[in-house]
């Protein structure tokens, strides 16, 4: 059976609510194909179609559990007859009085666990570490009754969903550690991003002109080097004026995962001249006093997007990985390439870059809408 537009809408809605669970991608592709399967031979989308679909393929059932769990799920995200028994409201916990000296002596143990065992940064480290302590204050033991009770707290305290997920995961990590793992739901976490607060190419290529006539015009490669290579900032501060001259190179960034680099064929040509000139080897980050902080990159970027006129918001080292993703959209519209480029494990998060800003919605309005 061919199925129509409500069934095909059906199954793209489901899609995208069933890419934001936690279920794991092998999962996920088997739910998809069985809620395919079912929309393109069930003879109606509830509970009926669903009991004539089981008689029908009934060895099939038998033989992947999988497949009836995955049309429930569809038919309940539906509304169509499948709903769950409503949970009931997990307690909440109760802040102590002190942190304990045992569980202060299991933090430092977990800290030096990590610092030994992942290449963590140290803000991800202090993530780690403050997420634990603040469980500490109102929890004396991990385990799974307290962590759910913990998480209920977070939602009471109204924290975003960001922050919890966080903290659930350096949970998760600590029991891992204790060896009593265990996994909690994580909440549901709305990405979007602010396009309007990104550089234009007129903004970009401003900034450029203005620190070339700066006495150290490593702030001019500094600007060009994280708007050609949509590094972050982690990764931008690994690069070498070797590896830029070279014209590529693979540096483990977030999440230990490899990645590889590439630099412009007419950056490399600058890369060198000045680097011949100044005498400039190793990390391309230094400043004044050694290598150059993120605080210290972002207070720079601020002065210098004063001095040419360009809003403060859109000043910051990431501001320039979202300029680099919009750029390589307008020349090549590629998206899968794009996610491969910004090191992104889910395609939703390289979607958001196909968003049009404010002055390019209302100047896509004017010349669309005619009549």
């Amino acid at each position: 059976m061919k199925m129509d537009g409500i069934r095909q809408q059906l199954f793209i809605d489901y899609m995208y609510y069933l890419n934001e669970t936690d279920r794991f991608y092998a999962t996920k592709a088997r739910y998809a194909k069985h809620v395919l399967d079912f929309l393109e031979s069930a003879s109606s989308v509830d509970r009926r179609g669903f009991m004539a679909f089981k008689r029908d393929h009934s060895l099939e059932m038998a033989n992947d559990y999988s497949c009836g769990t995955a049309i429930c799920d569809f038919l309940n995200f539906c509304g169509k007859g499948y709903n769950r028994k409503k949970k009931s409201k997990v307690k909440t916990l109760e802040k102590l009085s002190v942190v304990s000296d045992k569980n202060k002596e299991q933090l430092n143990g977990f800290m030096a666990w990590l610092d030994e065992n992942f290449d963590y940064s140290p803000h991800t480290l202090n993530m780690y570490y403050f997420s634990l302590k603040k469980f500490f204050e109102y929890a004396n033991e991990v385990n799974m009754s307290n962590a759910k009770m913990y998480v209920s707290t977070l939602e009471e305290q109204a924290l975003s969903p960001q922050t919890i997920r966080l903290r659930i995961l350096a949970l998760e990590k600590f029991a891992k550690w204790k060896k009593k793992p265990f996994e909690l739901k994580r909440p549901k976490q709305q990405r979007k991003l602010e396009t309007n607060n990104i550089p234009t190419e007129e903004e970009y290529n401003r900034l450029l002109e203005y620190l070339k006539t700066k006495k150290n015009k490593d702030y001019y490669f500094f600007i060009k080097v994280l708007g050609t290579t949509g590094a972050r900032l982690s990764e931008f501060m690994q690069f070498t004026w070797e590896d830029i001259i070279s014209g590529e190179v693979t540096l483990k960034g977030k999440g230990n995962k490899y990645r590889r680099f590439f630099f412009q064929g007419q950056l490399r040509k600058e890369a060198k001249a000045y680097a011949k000139e100044a005498g400039k080897t190793g990390i391309l980050a230094m400043g004044k006093y050694g290598k150059i902080t993120s605080r210290g990159l972002s207070s720079n970027m601020k002065a210098w997007g004063k001095s040419c006129g360009i809003p403060l918001e859109k000043m910051h080292p990431h501001a320039f990985r979202h300029f680099f993703a919009k750029m390589f959209l307008k020349k090549n519209h590629d998206i899968v390439l794009l996610a491969d480029l910004l090191g992104h494990a889910n395609m939703d998060t390289t979607r958001i870059y196909l968003q049009k800003s404010y002055e390019e919605q209302k100047a896509s309005f004017t010349r669309s809408v005619s009549w």
